[in-house]
């Protein structure tokens, strides 16, 4: 009985979804253990990254395009603001808003998070060439944009589809 259960696991392949969760838990760690030394965390980069990216935006396009619960963004948002990297500036289309902005010192923080992330990365995609690693980009590139649409994350009447112009990230 024992060798039969061997042998079925053994011929079976694992799933997309195990092999995703898999390279998801070695990948966070790799990355947290990056940005820890820079005093971030995940989700913090992310934000910085984001508003680069797209520009000023509201609390409430940040949180649904980055899917972090509205509870769990405040925090990291006054934790980002409390240090320098984040502003908070009334929305002059609508006053009772506001939209967060990077400041110059969060540029700067961007460009040292990124460079860790990035060697974070390339010790996770050693294995591969790099003609591997770019298939591997295409790939996620297309999941992420159908996974990630807007379609899955509706807004709220009268909101852009899009925070801002869109930019590459500092140090790239």
């Amino acid at each position: 009985m024992a060798s039969a259960h061997r042998t079925a696991r053994s011929a079976s392949k694992p799933s997309c979804g195990v092999l995703f969760f898999r390279l998801s838990r070695a990948s966070g760690e790799g990355l947290g253990d990056a940005l820890s030394a820079l005093g971030l965390r995940a989700p913090e980069f992310a934000i910085l990254h984001q508003l680069y990216e797209a520009g000023p935006m509201s609390q409430q396009a940040l949180g649904r395009s980055l899917r972090i619960h509205a509870s769990n963004l405040v925090a990291l948002i006054d934790e980002l603001e409390s240090d320098g990297s984040v502003i908070r500036r009334r929305d002059p289309d609508d006053r009772r808003r506001y939209l967060l902005e990077l400041t110059d010192d969060g540029i700067r923080r961007l460009a040292e998070a990124q460079r860790a992330a990035e060697a974070a990365e390339a010790e996770m995609l050693a294995p591969l060439t790099a003609a591997e690693r770019e298939r591997l980009r295409r790939y996620l590139t297309k999941m992420a944009g159908h996974s990630c649409a807007a379609k899955r994350w509706p807004r709220p009447t009268g909101e852009p589809a899009s925070g801002g112009t869109r930019r590459t990230a500092p140090g790239r």
